[in-house]
């Protein structure tokens, strides 16, 4: 192709090649007749070729110029495709990612990629918030924040939802309690123990899950409010006020007074996942780059068996 010619004479050729009259083409153009005649004009020359037949009645495509229309299709829209992907790349040096952690976990328990990000795109700003599951999806859904991690088993109608690891609950109790030489327990050493839990709104999804296990084993715990941070959960513990079931990888928060014991084997499992939800309609380029340092790094965190795909 000549090097003259441009992009705005291939919008031209186009836009008269599907009209077949000029002067519907300038108006779709939003230009006058006379300067796209003279724009096909110079093309025709430029390539040597006669593009158009003309009549009084309309235009028709010549054998060229049929040639011609699909090899312009195509370049028009891969200088589309090079423009958004030249914008984004701009795009990437500036801007606000946000990525929710649900306080449920501890945020050891969740692959930390934030570094990464920040030497990746320097120019952005990269803001973490803890929040409960069911507020994170909730902002995610809002599109105010990018991605979360939340637990299962919330309602992510809407969202791309991804597992990234499962863990069992296990029981924590205060160091000088009765249970606490046990090396394992099951649910029938907890009846009637203080039993520190959340409340239903907080998240349905899950509580329904545990309750359900629960009537199946007939066990019902003997509930006492569960404070919103687990760090002022285990201080309550270890002043004497209560146990819980917390995901096994809050034993990582070191509490002087609380110790942790597994579940014994045959009792029902009661576990928690950890899901990353996203949108798939957001096109941020550092979402892109997220999701891709945690699927390299989530098949570490799940056990042998356990799908990572989308749930």
């Amino acid at each position: 192709m000549n090097e003259s010619i441009d992009l705005r004479q291939l919008r031209y050729f186009l836009a008269v090649s599907e009209e077949l009259n000029f002067g519907r083409a300038a108006l779709r153009l939003h230009i006058s007749q006379p300067p796209l005649s003279r724009q096909i004009r110079q093309l025709e020359e430029q390539l040597g070729v006669v593009l158009f037949l003309r009549s009084k009645t309309g235009v028709t495509l010549t054998e060229a110029g049929q040639a011609f229309l699909p090899e312009v299709k195509r370049t028009l829209l891969q200088a589309e495709k090079a423009i958004a992907v030249a914008r984004a790349s701009g795009a990437a040096e500036r801007g606000r990612f946000v990525i929710g952690y649900t306080t449920v976990f501890d945020r050891s328990a969740i692959p930390d990629v934030a570094d990464s990000l920040r030497q990746r795109f320097p120019g952005w700003n990269i803001v973490t918030r803890g929040k409960h599951s069911i507020s994170l999806v909730g902002d995610v859904t809002k599109g105010t924040m990018d991605v979360a991690f939340i637990g299962l088993h919330t309602d992510v109608r809407g969202l791309a939802a991804e597992t990234v690891r499962q863990e069992p609950l296990v029981v924590a109790l205060p160091v000088n309690h009765k249970l606490a030489q046990k090396r394992r327990l099951d649910f029938d050493a907890l009846r009637g123990e203080p039993m520190f839990w959340f409340e239903r709104r907080l998240n349905p999804g899950y509580y329904d899950y545990c309750q359900a296990i629960f009537d199946h084993i007939g066990f019902k715990p003997n509930i006492i409010p569960e404070p919103t941070d687990h760090h002022i959960m285990l201080g309550l513990i270890a002043e004497g006020r209560g146990i819980a079931l917390i995901p096994a990888s809050l034993q990582k928060v070191k509490r002087k007074g609380v110790v942790f014991k597994a579940l014994k084997q045959g009792t029902p499992r009661l576990s928690m996942g950890i899901v990353m939800v996203y949108s798939e309609r957001n096109q941020s380029p550092v979402l892109q780059a997220f999701l891709g340092l945690i699927r390299q790094r989530r098949e570490r965190l799940l056990p042998a068996g356990l799908s990572s795909d989308i749930v």
